[in-house]
C-alpha cells in the first residue's frame, strides 16, 4: 500500500507545517518566515524538490505566501463588534499577518549578524547569541548555479569569542583550536554533536586560515557533555585570506566590547 503524498495545504496547515532540516529546522513555516522571510521564499519558488518531503516543503511554502483564502460574504450581514465605548470595532485585515511566533521562539531566532564573508564555496555568518552568552557560527556550503550542499551551526562560549577575536586580530593563531558542543534533543530528541575546528596553515598558504564546523550524531557524556558518534553527517570548511582572518577578528572583538560595555551600563543603572 503507498501513502499518498500532500502537495495541497490551507494556510493555516502551511503556517504550521515544521521544517524537518536546515537552518530552522524543528520550527514551522510562519516562524521561520517572521525570521527570514527571504528564505521562504526561496523554498517556495527557487527551491528544486528531490524527493516527496522537498516537494511537501515547497507546497507548504508557496501556500503560505499566498496567504488566507478571502472568506465568503455571509447572506445576513453580521452584527458588528463594539469596543468598550459602543462604537463599532474596525475590521480585521483581508490579508492576515503570518501568526507570530512564541517570545521563547522569537528570541532563539533574533541573532544580529556580527560579521559575514562569502567565498567561491561557502558562507560564514558569525550571529549574536550572546543572551545566552554565545557567538553563533552559521556556515552554509554551496556549489555556483546549484545552491547549498550543507548547513551547519555552533555556539561558541562569549569568553572563548573574546580569545580568538584577540589572536585573529593580531594575525596569527599559535595553535590548532578544537572545540566540542552539542545538543541532548536537537537531533528529532536524540543528541547532536558540533564541533568547530580552527587553525592556521603558515604562510605558505594563500588562505592559511581555516575555520571547519562538523554536525551530526553525538553521544551524551557525564556533567552533560556531548562526543560525536560516528562520522558527521554535515560539514563546511571555510579558507581565509590573513587579512579577512583579521576583518573577522577586529568585528568580533569590537562588538563583543560594544555588548558588554552597554550590558555594565545596563546593570549600573539598576
Amino acid at each position: 500500500m503507498t501513502t499518498a503524498t500532500q502537495t495541497s495545504f490551507s494556510y493555516e496547515q502551511a503556517a504550521a507545517f515544521i521544517l524537518p532540516f536546515d537552518k530552522f529546522q524543528g520550527k514551522s513555516i510562519a516562524a521561520a518566515h517572521q525570521a527570514d522571510p527571504a528564505y521562504i521564499r526561496w523554498l517556495a519558488k527557487k527551491m528544486t524538490p528531490r524527493n516527496e518531503l522537498g516537494h511537501q516543503i515547497k507546497a507548504a511554502a508557496s501556500a503560505f505566501l499566498a496567504g488566507p483564502a478571502s472568506p465568503q460574504a455571509p447572506a445576513t450581514p453580521p452584527v458588528p463588534a463594539t469596543n468598550g465605548n459602543g462604537h463599532p470595532s474596525p475590521p480585521p485585515s483581508r490579508h492576515a499577518s503570518p501568526p507570530a511566533p512564541e517570545k521563547d521562539e522569537q528570541k532563539k531566532e533574533d541573532h544580529p549578524r556580527i560579521f559575514s564573508i562569502v567565498t567561491n564555496k561557502a558562507i560564514l555568518h558569525l550571529e549574536d547569541a550572546l543572551g545566552i552568552g554565545k557567538v553563533k557560527f552559521f556556515m552554509v556550503a554551496y556549489v555556483k548555479g546549484q545552491g547549498a550542499t550543507a548547513t551547519v551551526i555552533h555556539y561558541m562560549n562569549m569568553d572563548d569569542a573574546r580569545v580568538l577575536a584577540a589572536k585573529l586580530a593580531g594575525g596569527r593563531l599559535s595553535d590548532k583550536y578544537v572545540e566540542y558542543k552539542g545538543s541532548p534533543t536537537a537531533r528529532n530528541g536524540a543528541p547532536l554533536s558540533r564541533v568547530l575546528k580552527i587553525g592556521d596553515m603558515g604562510e605558505k598558504s594563500k588562505r592559511p586560515v581555516v575555520i571547519q564546523v562538523q554536525n551530526g550524531p553525538g553521544q551524551l557524556m557525564g556533567e552533560g557533555a556531548i562526543k560525536p558518534a560516528g562520522e558527521p553527517d554535515a560539514e563546511v570548511t571555510l579558507f581565509l585570506t590573513r587579512h579577512e582572518a583579521q576583518r573577522m577578528g577586529f568585528a568580533l572583538q569590537g562588538y563583543l566590547l560594544a555588548w558588554t560595555t552597554v550590558h555594565m551600563m545596563r546593570e549600573d543603572a539598576c
